[in-house]
């Protein structure tokens, strides 16, 4: 078996109570064919300094790139993406943890399978204030275990994935890395371009702990912004790919659905029902009663596992 060099790529900004611990969760790893690649985006605090240091304790394996300005996350991991020297590349958020054996479980199914583009496993999602582990990301997130497939699985409205649970082959990256006009919603677009290209294979194992924040919470000023964005992601995707169009339009009426919900239990009936007619133009009747099942089916699922999981897998303490 071949040994391919994988990129670790961190696009940080102001993680400095983070980022030791989330780089020493990178370099342990047991894969020995590794850079880290530290992208700071104009941090205010210590994080630039951190990262300067963690290079100087292993400035073969560590890259670091900094911005005096904040420019977006996106621009960040572009500025990593174009330094990244792996034929393999994997994500991880400077406050999020990988756990051992993580990178080559995911080198040893890539070197497996070559029609898969990309790969995926589950995490352990904990709450940063407390330590408190909260449930498994498939069960939280999803209401079901991940599943395998190709670019679909991005325009399911009742699937999600986590970035720093993904490792994709360079070639598949697009020239233009991520689209830094959008502030949320570019790691969607991402993944639709890479995994267009084909499969993203599954692994069931928890192999990455991530921290969920209370600022995470998502206002309704959040929720408007990523509205706004999706649609904007399936704009530019039927520009691009023509072949992916009613991909796209299903994927419209769903956050048109979504939006409608939303706007319905903040008494704004008459917008309510504006975005539920421009669901149906975007998918029709029958795909309009599709989706809106999905999204039902999924939402019983997730309040489901929220109230009783418990991972099967408790990860050993990171050193």
């Amino acid at each position: 078996m071949s040994n391919p060099k994988v990129s670790v790529i961190m696009a940080v900004y102001n993680v400095e109570a983070f980022i030791d611990e989330a780089a020493t969760s990178v370099l342990a790893q047991d894969h020995s064919n590794l850079e880290l690649v530290i992208s700071d985006d104009g941090s205010t605090d210590g994080t630039l300094a951190l990262a300067e240091e963690i290079q100087r304790r292993d400035p073969r394996r560590v890259k670091v790139l900094h911005e005096d300005a904040n420019r977006g996350k996106a621009a960040a991991a572009n500025r990593a993406l174009s330094a990244a020297e792996g034929e393999l590349l994997a994500w991880l958020d400077g406050d999020d943890q990988m756990l051992p054996g993580k990178l080559s479980a995911q080198v040893a199914v890539l070197e497996r399978r070559p029609e898969a583009v990309g790969c995926c496993h589950d995490a352990e999602v904990f709450d940063s204030e407390s330590g408190r582990v909260l449930g498994s990301f498939s069960s939280l997130y999803n209401g079901r275990p991940l599943r395998e497939g190709g670019v679909e699985l991005w325009f399911d409205p009742t699937y999600r994935s986590l970035p720093s649970a993904t490792m994709f082959r360079a070639s598949a990256c697009p020239p233009h890395g991520l689209d830094t006009r959008l502030r949320r919603a570019n790691d969607w677009l991402f993944d639709i371009e890479v995994f267009r290209r084909g499969t993203c294979a599954v692994i069931p194992e928890i192999l990455v702990r991530y921290r969920r924040h209370a600022d995470q919470m998502t206002t309704d000023r959040l929720r408007t912004e990523w509205f706004e964005e999706g649609l904007s992601v399936m704009d530019i995707v039927e520009s691009r790919y023509p072949e992916l169009r009613a991909r796209a339009r299903t994927s419209r009426a769903a956050l048109l659905l979504g939006e409608a919900r939303r706007l319905a239990r903040a008494g704004r009936r008459r917008e309510a029902l504006g975005c539920v007619a421009d669901a149906m133009r975007a998918g029709g009747v029958l795909g309009l009663a599709r989706v809106a099942g999905h999204m039902l089916r999924a939402a019983r699922q997730r309040r489901g596992a929220a109230a009783t999981d418990i991972p099967a897998h408790r990860p050993a303490a990171l050193g």
